[in-house]
């Protein structure tokens, strides 16, 4: 992923140069070797300093422009912890939601949601994020269209609670008041937490899904939300000769959903599949920029602090882990996984309602020992409720 910020002095740089990771540095680090000439992280240009302080901007806009009463389901103290991870990526009138319906914004609201959005992640967080709320007035009408036609029953309200308007908007102490504070949305098919802790910025867990996952017809067909997440997986997986895949294809028995999803998040203790350590320096490249393409989706100062985290824990404790078909994936279910120490990918084909079983996809991404800021906050948040 190629994501660019501008730095002081009108300077590009992607990620992965902020990151320090080029191809070479990336198997000299991998080796245990000094990697020298590496660009200087976001944070020593003060973008560390400015992103929270553009959030907690945005926040305080969205939340001065509430009504009493939307302000009063919206926002919770910090140490509403429950509350604070709470989420789920199942439809509203399965499992209900709190915080402040966007359905119930009015136009002014949701342009500053959208401005509180666009300061939280990164152009491509940004784009997807909106995208995967957009397609549920997409999910909505092919459901309608299902049901009309008799392909498919479904309840009213399940089809009912397919629209960009079922997602909420929660905050968690005062956005730049407090040293620690945070925000969430949550709806079907997007679950984003951000942590702000003494200026730095936590954005996991980032769930994100799509239903469909490639428009088929009309004047926006073969538009895709998620188009690289399943992409990148794919071509690291064909890039493995037949000894490296016997190690990372854990079998055909695909996941129901992504493991560590709504109240699972230690469901995954151990690493499985092929170590990086296994890989040629080609292929460490292709695996982090698998990496890359999650990390990237928040605002590049938090991007850039999570990669060099990974990259601090060592590439070669990463683990990639495949499970489903390996020669056509066109129009089937598959399910992989990255894994180490500072981050948990998964992404998974769902069946769905739309054009095919396979065109409905679910991701997550998680900091195994940070989610929520818990590391910076030291203490432990109880996420094992079963919620899903």
């Amino acid at each position: 992923m190629d994501s660019m910020d501008r730095g002081t002095g009108g300077t590009y740089r992607t990620v992965s140069a902020i990151a320090g990771i080029t191809v070479a540095c990336l198997a000299a680090a991998c080796k245990g070797e000094t990697v020298e000439a590496r660009p200087a992280p976001m944070a020593a240009v003060g973008e560390a300093e400015v992103s929270p302080l553009r959030m907690a901007e945005a926040a305080r806009t969205l939340l001065a422009s509430l009504s009493p009463e939307q302000r009063m389901a919206a926002a919770f103290p910090f140490d509403a912890d429950t509350a604070r991870t709470s989420w789920s990526n199942l439809p509203a009138s399965i499992v209900a939601r709190g915080g402040a319906r966007v359905g119930d914004f009015t136009d002014l609201q949701r342009r500053h949601l959208h401005d509180l959005l666009r300061a939280s992640t990164s152009s491509q967080g940004y784009q997807k994020m909106a995208g995967v709320v957009r397609l549920d007035e997409v999910l909505h009408e092919e459901a309608v269209a299902a049901v009309a036609s008799g392909e498919r029953r479904l309840p009213d309200d399940l089809v009912e609670s397919w629209t960009s308007a079922n997602y909420w908007v929660s905050f968690f102490g005062r956005p730049g008041e407090e040293p620690t504070w945070g925000w969430q949305i949550s709806g079907h098919h997007l679950a984003a937490n951000f942590t702000v802790a003494d200026g730095r910025i936590s954005f996991t867990p980032l769930f994100l899904g799509a239903e469909p996952h490639e428009i088929m017809h009309g004047l926006d067909a073969g538009w895709r939300v998620l188009a690289n997440e399943g992409e990148r997986g794919w071509r690291l997986l064909q890039a493995l000769d037949d000894g490296q895949r016997a190690r990372a294809v854990l079998g055909d028995d695909i996941p129901r959903d992504v493991l560590t999803g709504p109240g699972r998040k230690g469901s995954l203790s151990e690493f499985a599949g092929l170590p990086a350590s296994g890989l040629t320096d080609p292929q460490r490249a292709l695996l982090w920029q698998l990496v890359e393409e999650y990390v990237a989706n928040a605002d590049h100062a938090a991007a850039a602090a999570q990669l060099e985290k990974i990259r601090a824990g060592g590439l070669d404790a990463l683990h990639f882990a495949w499970i489903g078909p390996v020669d056509d994936v066109s129009a089937a279910r598959y399910y992989y996984r990255v894994h180490g120490p500072s981050v948990l990918i998964e992404y998974i084909v769902e069946r769905g309602v739309g054009d095919g079983a396979a065109n409905h996809v679910h991701s997550i991404m998680r900091d195994p020992g940070n989610d929520y800021g818990e590391d910076w906050l030291g203490k432990h948040y109880d996420e094992h409720h079963n919620r899903r």
